[in-house]
């Protein structure tokens, strides 16, 4: 129920919810007034969130505190990958990344080659994850893996996480069997995800280290940018994700 209402919760405050509702309202409703206050609220929320400068700078103060983000001080004996990053192709052996999260997965492979971690656990990600008859695509994944020169044994997978809380949770259960405590390792997320997922592995008792990825840069205020872009409506849906889902959390206790 709690997955339910919580996904239900971040579609509805998505501003590209907001603006295909209320376009379509303005149509339905036979009230002049409100049709026409509708159309021009869902128009100037278009023009807002469709600014490319102002989701950057969102985007950039969210993750601000990344910015100057060093390589780990120590070496880990494990990486936790929190999924969500892609899927696999099993004809072609390709993953297709979503969004920019591709970095979640290239990251902690630099650091196993780096020598910064030994072994890579991915937790609750669509190329591992398996389904209601068990079936997954873990196989296709280990291969290709191995073809970034990770050694099979050194890739960990946990395979039935769908949100932050159950990543923590299965995450540590794999761990504890392991007999690895929470000094030995480090998790790998999104700049934008990192907050919530730490208090995640927190709130189940273990304070583990955070490396952000997906850090956004400094906006750059170029002319072009001004112009209303539908992508840039859409890549809001990144931020208000996260927002959301940490207020939700937080209430929630999780």
């Amino acid at each position: 129920m709690f997955f339910f209402i919580s996904k239900l919760l971040k579609f509805l405050v998505f501003p590209f919810t907001w603006v295909v509702a209320l376009f379509i309202l303005s149509y339905l409703v036979k009230n002049k007034k409100w049709r026409l206050g509708m159309f021009i609220t869902a128009l100037v929320l278009l023009l807002v969130f469709s600014c490319k400068p102002l989701l950057q700078t969102a985007q950039y103060l969210t993750t601000k505190k990344y910015t100057e983000q060093q390589l780990p001080e120590k070496c880990y004996k494990v990486a936790l990958v929190m999924g969500g990053y892609g899927r696999m192709n099993e004809k072609t052996g390709q993953m297709s990344y979503i969004d920019d999260r591709g970095e979640r997965l290239w990251e902690p492979i630099r650091l196993y080659h780096s020598g910064y971690v030994e072994k890579i656990l991915i937790s609750g990600d669509a190329s591992i994850n398996e389904d209601a008859e068990g079936n997954s695509t873990a196989a296709s994944f280990i291969q290709f893996m191995k073809g970034l020169g990770v050694y099979e044994h050194d890739i960990i997978l946990e395979q039935h996480a769908r949100n932050t809380t159950e990543n923590a949770t299965y995450s540590i259960a794999i761990l504890d069997s392991l007999q690895y405590r929470p000094e030995d390792c480090l998790v790998v997320t999104s700049a934008t995800h990192m907050k919530r997922s730490l208090a995640c592995f927190a709130n189940e008792g273990w304070t583990v280290d955070g490396y952000a990825v997906n850090i956004y840069p400094k906006p750059q205020l170029k002319l072009f940018y001004f112009i209303p872009s539908w992508k840039t409506l859409t890549d809001w849906n990144e931020l208000m994700n996260e927002w959301v889902g940490g207020i939700v959390y937080k209430i929630t206790g999780k």
